[in-house]
């Protein structure tokens, strides 16, 4: 456009002007996190004897660099947030290794052909809904980030169109085509399919009502989710949130005459059973600005008592076959492989979740306190953030996790704790 108006004759003048007027529409920062993380992993962990299986890390340090920047028009809205990552993962004995990548983890335009209407493409974070412990509304981010505020989602590519006839309905149709991991897809690999999903929100003073209906395009069927909450005084929130679906590719642990005494299978992938996941919470804000806010999940995809046993069981006897060299190791690494990667998020049926935090606005240090107990077997996970400005353009941070339970429990079956500090500056 400024070459155009130059050879048309406006001048460098006028061009020098323009360009000025889209600097002041743009915005930028640019962000600088250092920060090491030290892992508890369990010594008897039956799911990862000897670390042979997940092949954790005793530790990490991590340099990241993150660069926002936006153009902002009456017509077209432009986003790019891309990132670099320097790792260094320590591994004890088997020594260090290094691993340095770059991506774009958000990045779209935004177009507004109508005051109501907005179309976009690009890649994005669609979370939304007001639990905090999981989104089961949401097919995309059931593990909705919430945990460490320091660790960002990854975007997925999406298109999609936005329709607000009024101030408190909105109207969205959307089309995810990748995972924001690379290149155009649509069924390329057996770890993405794309998704179609449309969704309704109504927002008024008090109360936000949402449903959404989603399909993936391969053997999937539709999926719904909902969410609403109410505002009943200055002080009290009350939510809920919900998914629904038919069918689930989730493995689950069948009696068999292996010699780990079983294996995990896709007994669900594409039948007709329904299967549900439901929240309900609230959050009360004391005088003194600190907010409490307890959560119900209700799961039913995960494991029933006779089915959690079985899979600790078989989960038993392929530790064993591993560590002992026998010659069905190689099956057990698999068993092993597959226990850690059971497509679910959850294991159990049902959690309760606590968390309380001070008032994000005040000039001190902010901080948060979590903790998620699996009601089924007993294991928990407790975590605590703290951030503190110690100057203008420099925070410090830390994150803490405990947890807690059996070798034969979800939350403490892999590391019993974990430690995160570092700092993070702006340049920008």
């Amino acid at each position: 456009m400024l070459v155009g108006l130059w050879v048309c004759g406006v001048g460098a003048p006028a061009a020098a002007s323009s360009f000025e007027e889209l600097l002041d529409k743009g915005s930028g920062s640019l962000q600088f996190l250092a920060y090491d993380t030290e892992l508890g992993l369990r010594d008897n962990s039956l799911l990862n004897p000897g670390n042979l299986v997940a092949h954790l890390p005793g530790g990490q340090t991590e340099l990241e660099a993150r660069l926002d920047l936006k153009l902002t028009t009456d017509v077209v809205v432009l986003s790019l947030k891309p990132r670099a990552r320097f790792e260094w993962r320590r591994f004890g004995e088997e020594g260090a290794k290094t691993r340095l990548e770059a991506w774009v983890n958000q990045g779209s335009v935004t177009v507004f052909p109508l005051s109501e209407l907005a179309v976009s493409v690009g890649r994005e974070i669609l979370t939304w809904g007001p639990s905090n412990f999981r989104s089961p509304s949401n097919p995309i981010y059931f593990e909705n980030g919430r945990s460490n505020p320091i660790r960002e989602l990854r975007g997925v590519d999406v298109a999609q169109v936005t329709y607000a006839p009024t101030s408190k309905l909105t109207l969205s149709m959307m089309h995810s085509f990748g995972d924001g991991l690379g290149g155009w897809q649509w069924e390329q690999d057996d770890d993405f399919r794309a998704l179609s999903l449309l969704k309704v929100d109504y927002a008024a003073d008090a109360y936000v009502a949402s449903l959404n209906a989603s399909k993936r395009w391969a053997h999937e069927r539709p999926r719904f989710g909902a969410f609403g909450q109410a505002t009943l005084s200055e002080a009290l929130l009350v939510y809920g949130e919900a998914g629904l679906r038919q069918g689930s590719a989730a493995l689950y642990p069948e009696a068999q005459p292996t010699p780990m005494g079983g294996s995990l299978l896709p007994r669900h992938d594409g039948d007709d059973r329904l299967f549900a996941s439901a929240l309900v919470g609230g959050g009360y804000t004391l005088d003194s600005g600190y907010t409490l806010y307890l959560e119900y999940l209700y799961n039913t995809e995960g494991y029933q008592w006779a089915e959690h046993a079985r899979y600790f069981d078989i989960a038993t006897s392929a530790s064993a076959a591993l560590t002992s060299s026998s010659p069905a190791s190689s099956l057990a690494l698999q068993t092993l492989g597959a226990a850690l990667n059971t497509g679910r998020a959850l294991q159990g049926r049902h959690y309760l979740f606590l968390q309380v935090q001070n008032n994000q606005t005040d000039s001190g240090p902010i901080w948060q306190l979590r903790y998620s107990l699996n009601l089924m077997d007993g294991s928990g996970q407790a975590s605590a953030y703290v951030e503190w400005n110690a100057f203008s353009r420099l925070a410090l941070f830390a994150v803490g996790v405990i947890n807690h339970g059996s070798n034969r429990s979800e939350f403490h079956s892999l590391l019993s704790r974990s430690l995160l500090v570092g700092a993070k500056g702006y340049a920008l």
